[in-house]
């Protein structure tokens, strides 16, 4: 059952406050004050400094004891899926090289939780219903660790451990929650102005993400690459969704009351991994940020629908 009272609450005082600023950033790149070079600088920023000291910060907020991890496990299970999938149609249907299929099946997989779902729940809904997105931001930080290796290991001729290891160590959003697990396992109460450090830097990361990604979507997007922008849209908007109801709700009989904050994440658009990634490996980006602008325009309606569809 639904509520159009409920709908539009959703979307006018969560999705819409959020997306703003992306469309701001749209506008004013569309009027040439700000150009993409600036915007890969903010981006550098927010990679650097801003989605590190997130990932402390969730850490440090996440409830350990109330952790689904049935849940998160059934989610998983449909992220992985949908990766499969992205990867082996690029590779057999689309004729992409290895590290192309794997940036596409990312693509379709990780959603924007990190820059958009998260400040729109925390807007929206009580910390208890947060945690399951927070759960799928720490855990998909391995799964982005997993990613760069099979992009260095497919993309590079003298590829060793040692340089595998030297990549991951310092990979900012990995080294942000190894600080994250550091500080709560000291043993000492932590000083509260560290955590409000990595609050206030964290908070800067959606907010400028979003207005870099509206400048580089602002302008002349190239459309060679049509078809495969088309499907990564397909995986993200529609399929996931749909094997997410089915594996957590339909199989895994979870109740929508407790899984609906990770349903809105299935939902979510294209996140910019694969998209920051793409350039450093050689691989186009066109596809990607087709995909991109066009699952966030279709997000406007579709998160807000998820967020308070009854079953």
């Amino acid at each position: 059952m639904l509520s159009l009272f409920d709908f539009f609450n959703l979307l006018v005082n969560g999705v819409i406050p959020v997306s703003f600023i992306c469309f701001f950033g749209f506008f004013l790149g569309k009027k040439n004050l700000f150009k993409v070079t600036e915007a890969n600088i903010i981006l550098k920023f927010v990679g650097l400094v801003a989605v590190p000291a997130m990932s402390a910060d969730i850490i440090l907020k996440l409830d350990f004891s109330n952790i689904n991890f049935s849940l998160y496990t059934k989610y998983l299970i449909t992220e992985l899926l949908l990766y499969l999938i992205g990867f082996f149609t690029a590779k057999l249907f689309f004729k992409s090289n290895t590290t192309e299929a794997i940036l596409i099946g990312a693509a379709a997989s990780f959603a924007n939780h990190v820059l958009y779902v998260y400040p729109i729940a925390i807007l929206e809904f009580p910390f208890s219903q947060i945690n399951s997105i927070i759960t799928i931001m720490a855990m998909d930080v391995m799964l982005l660790s997993l990613t760069i290796f099979l992009l260095d290991f497919t993309s590079t001729d003298d590829f060793t451990l040692f340089k595998l290891f030297k990549k991951q160590i310092v990979n900012p959003p990995l080294l942000g929650l190894f600080v994250g697990l550091i500080l709560i396992l000291a043993p000492f109460e932590l000083p509260v102005g560290i955590e409000r450090t990595f609050e206030f830097v964290s908070l800067s990361a959606a907010p400028c993400a979003l207005f870099a990604l509206g400048i580089i979507l602002s302008k002349k997007v190239q459309r060679g690459q049509l078809n495969i922008a088309i499907f990564i849209t397909l995986l993200r908007l529609i399929i996931h969704p749909l094997l997410a109801v089915i594996v957590i709700l339909i199989l895994g009989g979870h109740l929508i009351e407790n899984s609906r904050t990770t349903l809105m994440v299935a939902a979510a658009p294209v996140g910019l991994m694969a998209f920051t990634f793409a350039p450093k490996y050689g691989v186009s980006t066109e596809a990607i940020a087709l995909s991109i602008l066009w699952t966030f325009i279709a997000s406007l309606f579709l998160i807000p629908l998820v967020g308070i569809i009854q079953i």
